[in-house]
């Protein structure tokens, strides 16, 4: 899959999230912008450390957990051996209190003064005026993200002009977020919907199928998590047994049992909705029929799905996404460690 750039993600994405979906666009911006910046100004956490927590101050990790897990989309892969996870919670941390109304001084002056400072030329652009050649000031991707950031915060009636600019000169490399999105834009295009992963009928769809998996293996939730995810965190799963010759970690911790269930349902979803998009073009071949969001209830065979292609990718993906999270924990304590931070 291509990390895509899609000009219409963004405003879709806000419009369809009112109540959260321009900060979390935005927190995502400015922790790109830090992250490339950062590869090119050795100093720049540093600097972001003494502007934002000039006392010291204990940085809670569930700051991290908290918008990782909010929802699929603009959920960053953190770089080991950076400062990544310390850029992250930064720009969360800037964007919240961007937005806390009782909140004092411009939380956003931070990230102002460092696009002014490191890329002049770009600020002193009028990006909404379709002469700009952005390919002409925008060569890598700090300049990238820098110039989405002042598209949202001074230029926000005009994305329409903007953000298909910046799609001109997106390079892969900038890795925009773009793995679940290439999932739901072939969703979006085969069920001709916009956002289709918020229409009652698709979401109805998809946990037809997972239920329809659970009832095969007779199965629930409940009992996947205290036995299937327990064998795996405890190291016993044959599918993970290759690993201990290159030094398991035995998981004896979760997030919680309602977190818990939750992230397992998410992957069993998300399981389900790749699964489904590998067999549409078969079930329309096979039906002479399209499937819609409209007839899948009476079209839909759900004897092409392989149910272990749903269940067992989602198990391997909640073992994994255990696993990154107490490393992402440890790289973050290695950051605020090599930053100065006390570290409990």
């Amino acid at each position: 899959m291509n990390h895509l750039f899609f000009p219409e993600l963004i405003p879709d994405y806000m419009h369809a999230h009112p109540s959260f979906g321009v900060r979390r666009v935005l927190t995502y911006t400015i922790f790109r912008f830090f992250s490339f910046a950062g590869k090119e100004n050795s100093d720049l956490a540093l600097r972001l450390k003494e502007l934002l927590f000039p006392v010291e101050a204990t940085l809670d990790f569930s700051v991290i957990e908290s918008y990782l897990a909010e929802d699929l989309f603009f959920s960053p892969s953190l770089e080991e051996d950076s400062f990544d996870a310390f850029f992250l919670y930064a720009a969360v941390s800037i964007v919240e209190n961007a937005f806390d109304e009782f909140s004092a001084g411009d939380a956003l002056a931070v990230v102002d003064n460092l696009v002014i400072s490191l890329y002049p030329v770009l600020c002193s652009a009028a990006l909404d005026d379709t002469d700009t050649r952005l390919d002409a000031i925008v060569e890598n991707g700090a300049e990238f993200y820098a110039a989405l950031y002042l598209a949202l915060t001074r230029y926000s009636s005009s994305l329409g002009i903007i953000l298909p600019k910046l799609s001109s000169v997106y390079r892969p490399e900038f890795h925009f977020t773009g793995e679940d999105t290439v999932l739901y834009d072939f969703m979006d295009e085969y069920f001709e919907t916009k956002n289709c992963v918020l229409q009652p009928s698709y979401t109805e769809m998809i946990d037809t199928l997972v239920q329809a998996t659970l009832s095969y293996y007779k199965t629930d939730l409940d009992t996947l998590l205290s036995g299937d995810v327990s064998a795996m965190l405890s190291g016993t799963s044959s599918r993970f047994a290759m690993m201990k010759r290159f030094g398991s970690l035995t998981l004896g911790r979760t997030p919680g049992h309602d977190a818990s269930l939750d992230m397992l349902r998410e992957m069993l979803r998300y399981a389900a909705a790749y699964e489904l998009r590998s067999n549409l073009f078969d079930y329309h071949l096979d039906e002479d029929n399209l499937i819609t969001l409209d007839n899948w209830k009476e079209k839909l065979r759900w004897h092409y799905v392989q149910y272990s292609n749903v269940l067992q990718p989602a198990l391997d993906m909640f073992y994994a996404a255990v696993l990154s999270g107490r490393l992402l924990r440890a790289e973050f304590e290695r950051e605020l460690a090599a930053l100065g931070f006390t570290v409990f």
